[in-house]
């Protein structure tokens, strides 16, 4: 992994690591609901712009990068909007929603990048590749999660089938990036440095 990819994710992880810590305890030990509510917004805010700015790396279309680079502005004024404007103190479903759909899109894109070039390594041999896969995961598998939540949210029997499908997919996705940041470069490739590719994180050098 290049040092700077692997700065800006390890960053990623920090600061995720920590708002979790906060949100159990604002919401188990203070038993804050309006503290808890407000660490999770904080929370969608960070986890978006670190995303966007650790998939823009490895972007090579320079239009599709600074895109999605400079979408954390926009976003942070809806988060904001969103929570001005809600009339309780709720989970942010609608930026959670529109966080996920926005990096799915993205991160489909950039396979689409990845399936234009001509590689020696194979895709799945990369750190990328998992990290990917794993985001792709979460985001699909909560999108509509989050869609029924927005108005299904107070129903107990729902907030039970949440917790369980919230928690599997994150448990999955957890288990793949543990996979991906656990790949080594692979050092047969070095060979290849100057005739084909960098070979460091990504076979694409997409940033």
């Amino acid at each position: 992994m290049k040092t700077k990819n692997k700065k800006v994710f390890f960053l990623y992880t920090f600061i995720i690591t920590l708002l979790v810590i906060i949100v159990y305890i604002t919401r188990y030990i203070n038993d804050s609901l309006e503290q808890y509510y407000f660490v999770t917004r904080i929370y969608n805010i960070l986890e978006y712009s670190l995303l966007a700015y650790f998939f823009s790396l490895y972007i090579k279309n320079r239009f599709v990068r600074k895109a999605l680079l400079y979408s954390f502005f926009p976003f942070i004024l809806f988060c904001v909007y969103d929570f001005m404007s809600a009339k309780d103190a709720t989970l942010a479903f609608l930026p959670l929603i529109i966080e996920y759909l926005v990096l799915l899109i993205f991160i489909i894109y950039f396979f689409f990048e990845v399936m234009q070039e001509n590689v020696v390594t194979p895709i799945y041999t990369k750190a990328i590749f998992w990290i990917s896969v794993a985001f792709i995961i979460n985001f699909s598998g909560n999108f509509f999660l989050f869609i029924y939540s927005k108005t299904g949210y107070n129903d107990e029997a729902f907030r039970r089938q949440f917790t369980i499908i919230y928690s599997s997919v994150t448990i999955l996705k957890n288990i793949l990036l543990c996979v991906g940041v656990s790949l080594k470069d692979n050092n047969a490739d070095s060979s290849l440095k100057n005739i084909t590719f960098e070979s460091e994180f990504d076979a694409i050098q997409p940033f």
